[in-house]
């Protein structure tokens, strides 16, 4: 009798996720945005669309209109920016590119999260490490990296 597949075999998958995606995108091309509390508005400004943790901290919702915290945003200096949805298009896409060189099949799952199948890697918690890092050295954004369970199927 052979033992289980799970026994004999192993299916990771990893989920990366940028951080305040669309606020980190500006960062990269606006330094002087670094710790400073940031918003990204929804097409004609109407609404929060990103926020970068500094700005949640001065209870900025998601989805808030901008009509109802302009007055906030000016006291507390927060940066309030018109989307630019080709500049985060371009960075997905540059990020994903990067994830290619680790992993052979990946499934975008949102403009800023995709799938990884780790599988054919090496069962190394460095891995996530290295990939994160190397985002990070191609001056493209803050991420958030989770490995899947064991036995999570990739689509």
């Amino acid at each position: 009798m052979s033992p289980p597949p799970s026994a004999t075999s192993r299916n990771d998958g990893a989920l990366i996720d940028g951080n305040s995606f669309y606020c980190s995108c500006e960062r990269v091309f606006d330094p002087k945005l670094e710790r400073r509390p940031v918003i990204v508005l929804s097409n004609n400004d109407g609404c929060a669309v990103a926020r970068t943790n500094e700005a949640k901290a001065l209870w900025i919702k998601m989805g808030q209109p901008y009509f109802q915290i302009r007055q906030l945003c000016e006291r507390d200096c927060v940066v309030a920016l018109s989307s630019n949805y080709a500049l985060y298009g371009d960075m997905s896409r540059g990020m994903n590119t990067l994830y290619e060189r680790f992993s052979p099949e990946i499934e975008i799952y949102s403009i800023d999260e995709s799938f990884l199948d780790v599988t054919p890697l090496p069962p190394d918690e460095a891995l996530l490490g290295t990939i994160i890092s190397r985002t990070r050295r191609s001056d493209l954004l803050p991420l958030a990296m989770f490995q899947s369970v064991p036995e999570a199927p990739i689509r």
